[in-house]
C-alpha cells in the first residue's frame, strides 16, 4: 500500500500502477492509474463489495497499451474517506463523482463498473451531464429488469454493526473470495482467485475506519428499490452503448433474469463469460479481451 500521491507500485505479478490522492467533493479520494495520462481513451472502473479499487489492478495495468485506466476507492472503501458523517446512498455517492472526475481532468471517458459499485455507475449515468460524457458502459454483475435470483446478498447484515465487525475480521471477504465456504454453500467464484489478490484486498479491507464505511455504503441497498430505479429512469438514462457483461456461473445472477435486459436501453448488449462473480479476479486476461473488443468496436459511438 502506498500513502503519498504519484507513488509507483509493482505488484506481486509485475502489474505496474501509480497511486493518486486527491480532494474533490469535500472528500479524500485514492485511486490507482497506468498508462498514458495524455491518452484521450480513458477507462474508469469502479469496483464492488467487498473490495478496493486494487481489485481491478488486472485490468488498470492489462489494458494500459490501449487506455490510460483509472480506479476509484468509492467512498467508504480502501483509502479514500471513510467518514460517516456523509451521505451513502448511491444516489448521492453517484452526484459527488463528477467533481471526482474534474479533480482527475477527466472530460469524457469509458466507464467500467461491478456489483455494487454498478449501483453506483447506473446512477451516475443520469447525473445531469454525465451521459454525454460516458462514451460507453460496461456493466458487471448486477441485476436487470428482473429480479435478483436465490442466493440473495444479507444486506441487512452487511450495513449492520455486525456486519462491520465481520468484515474488520476479514470473514465476509473470505467467503466471498472462496477461502471459507458460505451459509447457502454456493461458491460465488468458478475459478479460484489468486491469494495474493485476495490478501492484499482483505488488508486494505480490514484498515481501522474501512469495514464501518464499507457497513455505510449499504445504507440504501435494496434489490426491489434498484429493480424499481432502473425501470423507473435508470436504464432510460443509459443513452450511450452498454454491455451487460456477466459471469455466466454466478449462483445469484442467472440467465434467465437478462434473456432481455438488452430491450431496456437504446444501445444494449449482452455477453457472459463462463466465470463467477468476481470474473475480473477469477479470469483476468477473459476479461479484458471482453472489456477492450467492446471499447474498440468501431461499429458503435463513441
Amino acid at each position: 500500500m502506498s500513502n503519498h500521491d504519484g507513488d509507483v507500485e509493482t505488484l506481486w505479478n509485475g502489474d505496474v500502477i501509480t497511486h493518486r490522492f486527491f480532494e474533490a467533493a469535500d472528500l479524500g479520494w485514492h485511486a490507482i492509474t497506468a498508462g498514458d495520462p495524455e491518452n484521450p481513451d480513458v477507462v474508469v472502473f469502479l469496483h464492488g463489495f467487498p473490495e478496493t479499487c486494487f481489485a481491478w489492478h488486472h485490468q488498470v495495468a492489462g489494458l494500459a497499451d490501449d487506455f490510460f485506466t483509472i480506479a476509484l476507492d468509492l467512498k467508504g472503501h480502501g483509502q479514500s474517506d471513510t467518514r460517516l458523517d456523509s451521505d451513502y446512498d448511491y444516489a448521492a455517492q453517484a452526484a459527488e463523482l463528477p467533481a471526482v472526475f474534474e479533480a482527475l481532468g477527466l472530460d469524457r471517458f469509458f466507464l467500467t463498473g461491478h456489483d455494487r459499485g454498478t449501483v453506483i455507475a447506473d446512477h451516475l449515468c443520469s447525473v445531469p451531464g454525465m451521459a454525454q460524457r460516458i462514451r460507453r458502459y460496461v456493466r458487471m454483475q448486477q441485476s436487470g429488469n428482473r429480479p435478483h435470483s436465490e442466493p440473495v446478498p444479507p444486506h441487512d447484515l452487511f450495513r449492520s454493526p455486525m456486519g462491520a465487525q465481520l468484515l474488520s475480521q476479514g470473514v465476509i471477504q473470505r467467503g466471498a473470495f472462496g477461502l471459507d465456504p458460505l451459509p447457502h454453500g454456493l461458491p460465488m467464484t468458478a475459478k479460484p482467485i489468486a491469494r495474493e489478490d485476495i490478501d492484499r484486498i482483505i488488508e486494505e479491507s480490514t484498515q481501522p475506519g474501512v469495514p464501518e464505511g464499507m457497513s455505510a455504503s449499504f445504507v440504501s441497498a435494496g434489490f426491489e428499490r434498484e429493480l424499481e430505479d432502473r425501470m423507473n429512469g435508470l436504464f432510460a438514462g443509459m443513452t450511450m452503448p452498454v454491455l451487460f457483461l456477466q459471469g455466466a456461473k454466478d449462483p445469484g445472477q442467472q440467465r434467465h433474469e437478462y434473456e432481455t435486459v438488452t430491450d431496456e436501453v437504446a444501445n444494449g448488449h449482452l455477453q457472459f463469460l463462463e466465470l463467477g462473480h468476481f470474473l475480473h479476479l477469477e479470469d483476468p486476461p477473459v476479461v479484458n479481451a471482453a472489456i477492450r473488443e467492446f471499447l474498440t468496436r468501431d461499429d458503435l459511438p463513441s
